[in-house]
């Protein structure tokens, strides 16, 4: 795995997502011959209200330390979040073929949580907008999707996608390591 895919993948997972990371998009060609259009660096998603806790002594909510989330996600606290990530060692910027609707098709079916009716207004409002709530038709819980590039530099703002630069990514991981390091440390066995 590509080091930058690796460092997102944890911090996108110390925010409480779950991951899956280089993703094929395969299709058929003329030739009837199969073939990789592209891949997507990483989907995540997140569910409302997740935390990544560890249990402080005694049994229950109550006595949980709650590590929180980076803000500059920009979590929603009433949905589902899925991010469609595209992760580059330099600029932050999208492969020419995330926008697809191949690429942009097969990463909603993967989670399977919008309905086949929505699927071609969510594909053309994320190739639009860089991001689509789908919120009804069956859904039981509403989701928000979006684009976004990981990449060096500075903060800048996307075409039509979010952007979130390395350097926070890495910075909020090693805060995260510095700031809980003896929840982190080895855990001795009694």
């Amino acid at each position: 795995m590509n080091p930058a895919v690796s460092l997102v993948r944890t911090y996108l997972k110390l925010n409480s997502y779950f991951t899956a990371t280089e993703l094929p998009v395969i299709k058929k060609g003329d030739d009837g011959m199969f073939f990789e259009v592209t891949d997507i660096d990483i989907l995540a998603l997140r569910f409302p209200e997740a935390s990544h806790i560890v249990a402080q002594g005694r049994p229950g909510p109550l006595d949980d330390l709650h590590f929180p989330p980076d803000p500059a996600l920009d979590i929603p606290s009433d949905a589902m979040d899925l991010i469609i990530g595209e992760v580059k060692e330099g600029r932050p910027r999208l492969n020419p073929r995330m926008k697809e609707d191949d690429t942009l098709y097969r990463a909603l079916v993967r989670f399977g949580f919008c309905p086949p009716d929505r699927l071609e207004q969510a594909v053309h409002e994320l190739q639009s907008r860089g991001e689509t709530w789908v919120r009804n038709g069956g859904v039981a819980i509403p989701s928000r999707v979006r684009i976004a590039a990981f990449g060096d530099g500075d903060e800048q703002p996307g075409e039509g996608y979010t952007v979130i630069p390395l350097r926070r990514v890495a910075n909020f991981v090693m805060d995260h390591l510095k700031q809980y390091h003896a929840v982190l440390h080895p855990v001795r066995r009694d």
